[in-house]
């Protein structure tokens, strides 16, 4: 097996999947890239065998055949070397040279027969989507997803189909965000896709302005792309009825600009710790009242000015972090708060959107 490619385009393609790989394993293959050069291709893969990725770029004076090298070790070298072309060139037991300029490396591989075989995604039905819709979607919702491992269906963004609406919803049991889009994707039943491989998905959209593939099985979502396909285990389990928790009463709105209401909440987030991210807020006609006051840390408050008509004074206490990001996520200059009731969840858009909402529960007192 040998190659040339431009230092660029494998640094592009190493940077897709590395993370995929893992640090340490009990299976050392899984620190590793396969790398595969087939019909003046290179095909470099990865996999932690919940997420795979498989990258395609052109090369030239190349010959085919297979080979593996540790993944981040890779990438650290190739980043280093000068601009221009690259040679990768398979040596005896396992070993891969690679040469740049006066530069050269000779780096212990492992066998490529012991990689984990690919599944084939060719084989199910797919339909296409945009790849900056699929990347908005994700951006959109990702963030309201948990992060504890005890609580692994949360782990995750359920999928659904709702006759021709695609509905990505995302939930950690303090926030939820949902999104609905008219997109036609083969799915008769709902599905959760786990963060970390949506997380790796994402890194794979980038850039990419042509449409993605995208397909199930009854374990695995496959993406197809011009420069890349992708596979994700499903989690398996019940996602929770979150229906029950988006409020239907009738709302009192606030109407705020979303860069001023930013610039206030961070500077209440400063004197915040990671056990206590908590943030009085007083809302009275036309005006919004932020304070802390941690024992460590110090008090601070901040008043600002919104739309806001009712009677009734609104007052709760809410994480600062869950409440930044709801409205950082929101394409608006203007954005909506609604207010249904005391302990019920705050519920934010922007007034104009209706296919994207997130909602974030207030803290008791």
């Amino acid at each position: 097996m040998i190659f040339e490619i431009d230092r660029d385009q494998l640094t592009e393609g190493m940077s897709k999947i590395v993370s995929i790989t893992e640090r340490r394993s009990p299976l050392p293959i899984l620190t590793h890239t396969l790398i595969e050069i087939r019909d003046s291709f290179l095909y470099m893969t990865a996999t932690d065998l919940e997420v795979g990725i498989k990258v395609r770029y052109g090369c030239v004076n190349s010959i085919d055949g297979l080979a593996t090298l540790p993944a981040r070790k890779f990438l650290e070298i190739v980043k280093e070397l000068s601009p221009g072309l690259v040679k990768v060139e398979l040596e005896e037991r396992f070993r891969v040279k690679i040469t740049s300029g006066r530069s050269s490396f000779n780096v212990p591989g492992m066998d490529p027969a012991d990689f984990p075989a690919w599944s084939n995604p060719e084989v199910i039905e797919t339909s296409e989507i945009s790849c900056d819709k699929l990347s908005h979607m994700l951006d959109k919702t990702l963030f309201a997803s948990s992060n504890d491992d005890s609580r692994f269906n949360l782990n995750g963004v359920l999928i659904e189909k709702i006759e021709n609406i695609t509905r990505f919803v995302a939930t950690d049991g303090h926030r939820l965000a949902l999104i609905d889009e008219e997109i036609d994707i083969p799915l008769v039943a709902k599905v959760i896709v786990p963060k970390k491989g949506l997380i790796e998905l994402k890194r794979l959209l980038e850039g990419q302005k042509d449409k993605a593939e995208i397909g199930f099985e009854s374990k695995n979502l496959f993406v197809k792309t011009e420069k890349g396909i992708m596979t994700i285990r499903l989690i398996e389990g019940d996602y929770p009825d979150y229906t029950r928790v988006i409020p239907s009463e009738k709302t009192k709105t606030i109407i705020s600009r979303k860069n001023t209401l930013l610039q206030s909440l961070k500077r209440m987030s400063i004197l915040t710790s990671d056990r206590n991210k908590g943030v009085n807020i007083k809302i009275t006609k036309n005006q919004i009242e932020f304070s802390v006051n941690h024992p460590d840390l110090g008090a601070a408050s901040d008043t600002m000015e919104l739309d806001y008509s009712g009677e009734e004074e609104i007052d709760l206490i809410i994480n600062v972090s869950y409440f930044i990001e709801a409205i950082s996520n929101l394409d608006s200059e203007n954005i909506t708060i609604e207010y249904f009731k005391e302990g019920a969840p705050l519920k934010f858009g922007t007034g104009k959107d209706f296919n994207y909402f997130s909602i974030v529960m207030p803290m008791r007192r």
